[in-house]
């Protein structure tokens, strides 16, 4: 069995592929004990040329797997989850690369602690930096953060609210190590078709976890690439709606896994918190702002779904909890999205690592 399973979802990046596959190959925990997926989601570069090569050199640790069709990201990770065999789970986007110790200090602490889920943390590098030092940047290995390991039992609510609202953990896949029976035992999967899918994996993976390590060393390099998201506003409008389908769904699992019951303060407080939030602020970030229906609509499920939010007290323990009351309860027609939006970037300066 290898021990670890890197998922690799590939889209157009021909230009940062080979830096991404080399980071992993001359890993110091070695090549043979990885097994590297590449899936390519129809790329209409050539990508698959480039992953296909890198299979050939490496056989017993690289499989490539084409898809005629392109499905985004959810989907491709879903599909390459089938074909992992490995002791754990990580994932990486192909623009982005690990530093040559990476895994094997995720192994070896996953070891050690028998901890289902490894964290870590990422340093972005803008574009500039990466051009200036070429492919040699993935032979860096400085990973000091300053900052001490944090090592978390789960166990009851104040537990979660460390990991959740704490600054432990991140809604992002990419930036930990899953032993893979815990994913396959929980069956977590990705939202399919839309860009915000990761929630719907990571959400019941913090959820359903028991040891929890926080590795605070930058491990992962984050390519600052204004290509590898949605540029076109037009595009962005077509994806408006993405966390929001996600956190449907989020609240869905965790309804049917029973969360609801075990930890409904929690489990409201997340879903309030991100279907609410997240989603007009990645909309603001973006330069999009949901239009009065819109904003009522996202008003009508928390009230539908969550109609004593005001009493719950992780809400209320929030810095930005009269911001947010105060726009969920605030009547929005289109004379007023102004006002309203003037309230939202209030709540934005002063939100932190609530977000």
């Amino acid at each position: 069995m290898k021990k670890i399973s890197i998922i690799i979802p590939v889209y157009n990046t021909a230009k940062y592929i080979n830096r991404c596959v080399m980071s992993l190959v001359r890993q110091s925990i070695g090549a043979g004990a990885l097994e590297i997926i590449l899936i390519n989601d129809a790329s209409t570069d050539n990508s698959l040329e480039y992953l296909y090569a890198w299979e050939k050199e490496f056989p017993e640790s690289i499989c490539v797997i084409n898809l005629e069709e392109n499905v985004k990201q959810g989907r491709a990770r879903n599909i390459a989850l089938q074909y992992t065999t490995g002791e754990y789970i990580a994932y990486l986007d192909s623009d982005d690369w690990l530093v040559p110790d990476a895994l094997r200090m995720l192994y070896d602490k996953a070891q050690e602690t028998g901890a289902e889920i490894v964290a870590y943390l990422s340093k972005d590098v803008s574009i500039e930096e990466q051009e200036e030092k070429g492919d040699a940047i993935i032979l860096e290995n400085d990973t000091d953060s300053g900052m001490e390991d944090e090592y978390l039992r789960v166990r009851d609510t104040v537990d979660y609210i460390r990991l959740f609202f704490g600054g432990m953990s991140q809604r992002g896949c990419w930036d930990k190590l899953y032993r893979r029976d815990f994913v396959i035992k929980h069956d977590l999967k990705y939202t399919e078709g839309i860009f915000d899918e990761e929630s719907l994996f990571t959400i019941p993976a913090l959820m359903h976890v028991k040891k929890y390590y926080l590795m605070n060393k930058y491990l992962h390099r984050y390519s600052d690439n204004p290509m590898g998201t949605v540029s076109n506003l037009s595009q962005k409008y077509e994806h408006l709606h993405d966390n929001e389908i996600t956190w449907r769904q989020v609240y869905d699992v965790l309804k049917k896994e029973g969360f609801l019951k075990k930890e409904p303060e929690l489990t409201e407080a997340l879903f309030v918190h991100n279907y609410f939030n997240r989603s007009l602020m990645n909309a603001d970030a973006a330069g999009l702002l949901y239009d009065a229906e819109g904003i009522r609509s996202l008003q009508d499920t928390i009230h539908r779904l969550c109609p004593k939010y005001k009493d719950n007290p992780i809400l209320i323990n929030m810095r930005s909890f009269p911001y947010m009351e105060k726009l969920l309860e605030m009547n929005v027609d289109e004379e007023s999205v102004d006002a309203f939006y003037s309230i939202l970037r209030d709540w934005e300066s002063i939100v932190g690592n609530e977000v």
